[in-house]
């Protein structure tokens, strides 16, 4: 291993080694999440002693989902701190090198004092050794713990993204997440339609979604509610090679056969507000609906919102919007 830290995370970057050995690259394209983009002359000190000639990706890195559409004349991408989306096809090849966090603090008291029964254990990528430290430290306080396998779309157990809660256990008695960030934490919260403990292991908040979830719920109703009679409709249709659904255009069309289809390469307000829709279904990532909607003039829904206000669905069907 070959680790890089950076702050509160370490970085394996052996695979690229590994990688440009075996495809004899020569140029390689760095993608960046944001918060990692100021350390970007860092990284490419290290991978610059691979022997390759290094180019930042200066477009959006929102996740595995958000690749290049392509590489250009590089020979490799080179995308770090998130883990590959397994059923993603990329067309080039790729190194995902994972960021770990390794700031921990143990956690309060009361802690144990909420959990009941079987516990479920989530955690982003960037925590999947605290869901497993964690793991232990409840089994050793005498819990019954479980860490569930997802569908194709995730790599590791107990890993939740923004867009997929598949790991979920429905018949756990508590479900505690265990991580920074409020969204993973409060979508798992409404796919399960069930409260989730969260435990911060970098401060060591102890907290629950329960209050943050019913508010999330009425506005959510609300924006359905007043979208019955909208006319103008427009579709959110995403480039991103892991944010794409084709697949739900049919059952758009049949609610609605005069729907708008427009494609996005990148999804912004001022970009879908100049349509002026009266309201856009969102057929890209979920949290451009359920956590960034209040930037857009124009009312966004998820699919399965769109089809309850044209009446396809029932009001008791609505489900969190996720991509599997």
């Amino acid at each position: 291993m070959n680790i890089l830290k950076l702050d509160e995370f370490e970085i394996d970057i052996q695979p690229t080694e590994e990688k440009i050995k075996e495809l004899k690259a020569e140029k390689v394209l760095l993608q960046l999440p944001d918060g990692l983009r100021r350390k970007s002359h860092k990284i490419i000190k290290e991978l610059e002693r691979y022997g390759v000639d290094i180019t930042l990706w200066g477009g959006t890195c929102y996740g595995a989902c958000d690749l290049p559409l392509d590489i250009g004349e590089a020979d490799l991408l080179v995308h770090i701190g998130h883990s590959e989306i397994p059923n993603i096809y990329v067309g080039y090849p790729v190194v995902y090198l994972e960021g770990r966090s390794r700031r921990w603090t143990d956690p309060p008291k009361k802690l144990f004092k909420r959990l009941k029964g079987k516990v479920a254990l989530y955690a982003s990528i960037q925590h999947m050794d605290h869901l497993k430290k964690m793991k232990d430290i409840l089994e050793d306080e005498g819990f019954e713990t479980v860490v569930e396998k997802g569908d194709q779309r995730i790599k590791y157990p107990g890993q939740v993204l923004g867009c997929n809660y598949s790991t979920q256990v429905p018949d756990a008695d508590t479900h505690l997440y265990i991580g920074t960030g409020r969204f993973h934490p409060l979508g798992l919260s409404m796919s399960l339609k069930k409260e989730v403990f969260v435990f911060n292991p970098v401060t060591g908040e102890f907290t629950s979604t329960e209050n943050k979830m019913d508010r999330l719920l009425r506005k959510r109703f609300a924006a359905i509610n007043v979208s019955e009679e909208a006319d103008k409709v427009g579709v959110i249709l995403s480039q991103k090679k892991g944010q794409r659904r084709d697949g739900v255009l049919d059952a758009l069309k049949d609610a609605k056969n005069d729907i708008i289809i427009a494609e996005f390469d990148e999804i912004e307000p001022d970009l879908v507000d100049d349509f002026q829709w009266d309201c856009a279904v969102n057929t890209a990532c979920p949290r451009i609906t359920l956590d960034d909607s209040g930037n857009y003039s124009t009312r966004i829904l998820t699919p399965i919102e769109f089809l309850i206000s044209k009446k396809v669905k029932k009001w008791e069907e609505w489900e969190m919007d996720e991509i599997h």
